[in-house]
């Protein structure tokens, strides 16, 4: 199992990243789409060496397997990334998510998102919600918003944390500093009751000076195209 990164993003960090076609919190979504194209490429090629196993034992063929297919579809996509990415570009960083977290986003992006995008429209709407699922690498396990413990003093953030925690997260990236990332030295450090998992939030800024490996300057901020658009 290769080393990843997760990694869980608020709205105020997800919304720039689909609606603004520049900055920094756009240059790391196209290194979390890098992420997730690496993780469906591994996880595409392990089921079709599984798949032709199964067919292997029993003692039929394998040739034209539908997953066969969406393997190499994938590891093009990725390759192709790979190639306009800065040489040695991380691929670990994983973006997670859940079913509470996801409909936050549509939510926020329907109230806020005309306001960052005045060209954004309905049907607009529905294309960033596509990327954003396009860009998670893994989801975690469905849980109900009303049944979780209190982590913030604004319910409507509790999911965003408790997503961070359930994923195991490395960072929980959040530019709210009323709720979220509230301590003023940098890292808010949450905790899920009665386990052992914890979770570090802090702003973007704060999370680039920890993002040693890669330099984001060198990341064009155009290249989702290249992670998602067809292959020719």
């Amino acid at each position: 199992m290769p080393h990843v990164r997760p990694v869980v993003l608020d709205t105020s960090v997800v919304l720039p990243a689909t609606l603004s076609p520049r900055g920094y919190r756009r240059r790391f979504w196209v290194l979390l789409a890098f992420g997730a194209l690496a993780a469906r490429s591994n996880l595409a090629r392990l089921e079709a060496e599984a798949l032709r196993r199964e067919a292997s034992a029993a003692g039929s063929e394998s040739g034209g397997l539908p997953v066969d297919a969406l393997a190499a579809q994938t590891d093009a996509r990725y390759r192709r990334l790979n190639e306009l990415l800065p040489p040695g570009c991380p691929d670990d960083w994983r973006l997670v998510g859940s079913r509470p977290l996801l409909e936050e986003y549509v939510r926020k992006l329907r109230e806020a998102g005309p306001k960052l995008d005045q060209a954004l429209r309905p049907n607009g709407i529905e294309v960033v919600r596509r990327q954003i699922e396009s860009v998670c690498a893994d989801m975690t396990e469905d849980f109900d918003p009303t049944k979780i413990p209190r982590y913030t003093a604004d319910r409507n953030d509790d999911p965003i944390v408790h997503t961070a925690l359930l994923a195991d997260a490395t960072w929980l990236i959040a530019d709210d500093r009323k709720h979220i990332s509230t301590d003023p030295h940098g890292i808010t450090e949450y905790e899920l009751p009665g386990s052992e998992r914890r979770v570090s939030a802090v702003t973007f800024s704060r999370f680039l000076e920890h993002l040693t490996d890669i330099d984001l300057d060198h990341v064009d901020p155009g290249l989702l195209a290249a992670a998602f658009g067809p292959l020719t």
